[in-house]
């Protein structure tokens, strides 16, 4: 049963013991747009049944996380939210670099630091953070769920925390430097994000294969993003193929990106 909310009326966040999915909840509170205005959002101090891309579920019990979900309502063109989870990618990296824990934005919607040995599909990278964007059904917003393992032990080897890289950090605090960096970061010149991106993005330079929704599978040099934020794969005959959406195994690790 999920926790009864107080709608914030402003762009504050409404923090809960515990819930389900705090995407799932915002999902269906943020129909309301006044009681939900742009910045405002839910964290949960634990999770039972988050939801990732695909609809992959994951919950809290082994770690300490930071849980969020905060719906987006910028003055945007509808052909630009696609530039969203990246553009949240982008300031998650900026947000943890402060920790100098060294992270990279693994496309489409992870956040990964590096780590001495490799592991197969992820290379020297290991997960750290996930992001999860929805549009609500009448297009007045999108909700973005994030997740970033602080501490604990997470369930599987490619994944990793901010504690096991050295530094601490509250979910609290971190939330809201988040959402002061996002802020800001949604304020700037849309032609800019591109840069931005693939700027802290480490699976541009790497040999990678894609899995598409439908199981096609593309194998390729990861070149750089389109215009619309879509991956563009080079083969070796100098094909390009641009692909908007999949999982990423990472056959060959580019150099850490130079921030």
């Amino acid at each position: 049963m999920p926790p009864e909310y107080v709608a914030p009326h402003s762009s504050a966040v409404v923090v809960v013991p515990e819930t389900g999915s705090t995407q799932r909840d915002l999902a269906a509170l943020a129909a309301d747009a006044e009681s939900w205005p742009h910045m405002s959002g839910i964290r949960a101090e634990r999770q039972t049944a988050g939801r990732g891309r695909g609809d992959r579920t994951w919950d809290t019990d082994e770690l300490t996380a930071l849980t969020a979900s905060i719906v987006l309502r910028p003055e945007l063109a509808a052909q630009r939210w696609t530039w969203i989870p990246l553009l949240v990618g982008r300031v998650l990296v900026d947000s943890l670099s402060g920790l100098r824990v060294g992270p990279a934005l693994k496309w489409p919607n992870d956040v990964v630091l590096h780590a001495s040995t490799p592991v197969a599909g992820w290379g020297h990278w290991r997960k750290v953070a996930g992001i999860l964007a929805q549009a609500l059904p009448d297009r007045s917003g999108v909700v973005v769920g994030i997740g970033i393992n602080l501490a604990g032990t997470p369930p599987v080897p490619w994944a990793t925390t901010v504690h096991e890289h050295g530094a601490d950090v509250g979910a609290a605090a971190l939330l809201e430097l988040i959402r002061a960096r996002l802020a800001r970061a949604l304020a700037t010149d849309p032609a800019t994000w591109r840069g931005a991106v693939e700027h802290v993005c480490s699976t541009i330079g790497s040999e990678v294969v894609v899995e598409g929704p439908g199981g096609a599978r593309l194998q390729g040099l990861a070149v750089g993003l389109d215009e619309s934020g879509g991956l563009v794969l080079e083969n070796g005959r100098g094909d390009r193929r641009v692909v908007m959406a999949g999982d990423v195994q990472h056959l060959r690790t580019a150099p850490r990106p130079d921030r």
